[in-house]
């Protein structure tokens, strides 16, 4: 009975949600210690300033001999003062003695307003870098899994959620303080008349109870919606192209107009819900307030002094309950937000299941071997910590490839050529098998110092919106001269930027917009080639390429051929034809092996891909 009873008061007071804000909102235990100090110290303030209107009350009412014939509380304590200091009994001194406090009292709140937003912009950062930082730690698989825009307004949107969240819950602390100096100061005057309107106080908020659970639940569709609106706005301006081409703007102009109507609808019904908290309250507290008046008069037979500051606090009082009413329900309201983002952040640490070694990883100086490796893509579903295959993509391969080689993997698409690539810098983990760099696991090696020395260059050139020079330098270890840059540049055929309008320092807009594709990979393999890796991996960089553009590529690489190790997926055979050797991949599995010249010759797919560029015209010899 007893833990019901507990249950239904914690329920009320939203004493659990409160613990949930303040244990997952990166608040730390000094902060909310201050913000609660500076409350109870307000709140101490306003109950002391409240407490010296029933001595000038009684003053006003029966003059200085009401005073000294009083055995109140207030009286004493005030008498006390006024003796201390040495002050004559008057109303000017009892109005300077209460205007005190109210000084204090607002000096407090300027302090308190301060602190409360820093500690509301400290929580936010918190809690983005924590989520941030989750997520840049997490494995490719979890940016496969969650649409960029839900990632992003998780990030952006949401992470002010928890600082609001916790300013809710200090709030409501205040709230609560205020109203319980309130009842203590009505009580000191009349505890009958204090039952009587805390009763109503009670039966206010059991009445809106309903409409704050029914915000709650809305609040968490709202979430919902809006994570949808921002993910899709993302994806569909991200396709501009696609969409133009398609003179498809109107029909996505109406995709997200029936989310932003959605949206509405929702924010319209919390409102109603709002509003119907204020229908149903205002008349209950207003009715508290006209029983407080005819039970003191008729049945207490309170003085007009008594009754006039009873009146004022139950007015203060009232407002109390209803801030208090709008606390739960912005507590209601903001862990909807608060708990996305710490699923997010949850999820993204949970997907993380490559761990780094502690081997110095130093280069590859005799070969690379995959000895039996399988891969199959992991399940879907987000609390599967089993990683139950659901796709095999790579079933039990073994190769070997000498340190300073060129070697090339070529395949139909869709048989698992990237998915090799993406093992070696560790980017996926094979479901069975090894990966051996002279003879040492891969997973021996320390994961930064491994995948900082392969160059990676993908068929999509990875450019941020930032100048030429920030792009090429990127995470490099330490600042490159103008002359090393300009020999990247030289080798990759990439001079094009210095007759850019900014040269090295021109803005390249979104994923490198400004330029062509060719100037992009270039500009792309010019990054490559400027950190100096000894171990190069390239992901069909060529097949979307004019020819032009190929063959300064092509070039670009033959001149560091044999200086570093060089691991090339190739859809055309003719970028490959003079590679140390060719591997054949169909089905996850390498069905074939060996030189151009031999592979031509021999019954397989390598000949059936050979035939088959060669009758569509492919300059393949």
């Amino acid at each position: 009975m007893l833990k019901r009873i507990l249950d239904t008061v914690f329920e009320y007071l939203r004493i659990t949600a409160i613990k949930r804000v303040l244990a997952s909102s990166q608040a730390r235990r000094t902060e909310i210690i201050a913000l609660a100090i500076l409350s109870i110290v307000f709140a101490a303030l306003e109950g002391l300033g409240l407490s010296l209107l029933l001595p000038i009350l009684q003053y006003a009412e029966s003059g200085k001999t009401a005073l000294e014939e009083s055995s109140g509380v207030f009286w004493s304590v005030i008498a006390s003062v006024i003796r201390f200091l040495g002050l004559p009994v008057n109303l000017l001194v009892l109005l300077l003695l209460a205007f005190v406090p109210i000084l204090l009292r607002q000096a407090v709140f300027y302090l308190n307003a301060w602190l409360s937003a820093s500690v509301g912009t400290r929580v936010a950062s918190r809690k983005r870098m924590e989520a941030v930082d989750a997520i840049l730690q997490a494995d490719i698989e979890f940016f496969e899994r969650h649409p960029l825009g839900h990632l992003v307004g998780a990030v952006t949107t949401q992470a002010e959620t928890a600082s609001e969240a916790v300013l809710a819950v200090m709030r409501t602390l205040l709230v609560v303080l205020l109203i319980s100096l309130y009842l203590a100061i009505m009580v000191a005057i009349s505890a009958p008349l204090t039952a009587t309107t805390l009763a109503f106080a009670v039966l206010v908020s059991m009445v809106v109870r309903r409409c704050i659970v029914a915000i709650r639940r809305f609040s968490d569709h709202a979430i919902s919606v809006s994570q949808t609106m921002t993910s899709r706005v993302l994806e569909r301006f991200s396709l501009a192209r696609l969409i133009k081409m398609r003179h498809s703007e109107a029909l996505e102009r109406d995709l997200i107009e029936r989310l932003s109507l959605e949206m509405r609808a929702i924010r319209i019904r919390q409102a109603r819900l709002g509003a119907s908290i204020e229908i149903l309250a205002d008349p209950l507290l207003m009715l508290s307030a006209f029983v407080t008046l005819y039970v003191g008069i008729t049945l207490l037979h309170m003085t007009l002094a008594q009754l006039g500051l009873m009146l004022f606090l139950m007015t203060r009082l009232n407002a109390k309950v209803k801030e208090f009413n709008d606390g739960r329900q912005q507590i209601s309201l903001k862990m909807a937000g608060l708990q996305l983002l710490n699923e997010v952040a949850a999820e993204a640490r949970a997907s993380r299941v490559i761990v780094s070694g502690r081997r110095p990883f130093e280069g590859i100086r005799r070969n690379l071997v995959f000895d039996s490796v399988s891969f199959s893509f992991p399940s879907r579903a987000p609390a599967d910590r089993d990683r139950t295959p659901s796709n095999v993509v790579l079933a039990d391969i073994s190769f070997e490839i000498p340190a300073g080689s060129l070697v090339a993997i070529v395949g139909r698409s869709g048989q698992g050529k990237s998915t090799i690539l993406e093992l070696i810098p560790r980017l996926r983990e094979p479901s069975s098998g090894s990966i051996l760099i002279d003879g040492v696991d891969i997973r021996e090696f320390d994961l930064g110092s491994l995948r900082r020395s392969i160059g990676y260059l993908t068929q999509d050139p990875m450019l941020f919106n930032d100048t030429v020079r920030n792009n090429l330098t990127y995470a490099l270890d330490k600042e490159p001269s103008d002359q090393q840059l300009a020999e990247a540049l030289q080798a990759a055929h990439a001079e094009f930027v210095y007759d850019l309008p900014d040269g090295l320092d021109t803005v390249l807009q979104d994923r490198g917009a400004r330029l062509s594709g060719g100037e992009r990979q270039r500009l792309a393999l010019a990054r490559v080639l400027l950190a100096d890796p000894r171990l190069l991996l390239l992901d069909e960089p060529t097949s979307a390429l004019d020819s032009e553009s190929e063959s300064a590529i092509q070039h670009a690489l033959s001149t560091i051929r044999g200086k570093k190790t060089i691991i090339t997926v190739a859809h055309r055979l003719a970028t490959v034809v003079d590679a140390d050797r060719i591997f054949v991949v169909e089905n996850g599995r390498i069905v074939q092996q060996g030189t151009h010249p031999q592979l031509a010759e021999a019954e397989g797919p390598y000949k059936k891909l050979f035939r088959n560029q060669m009758s569509l015209g492919s300059d393949v010899l």
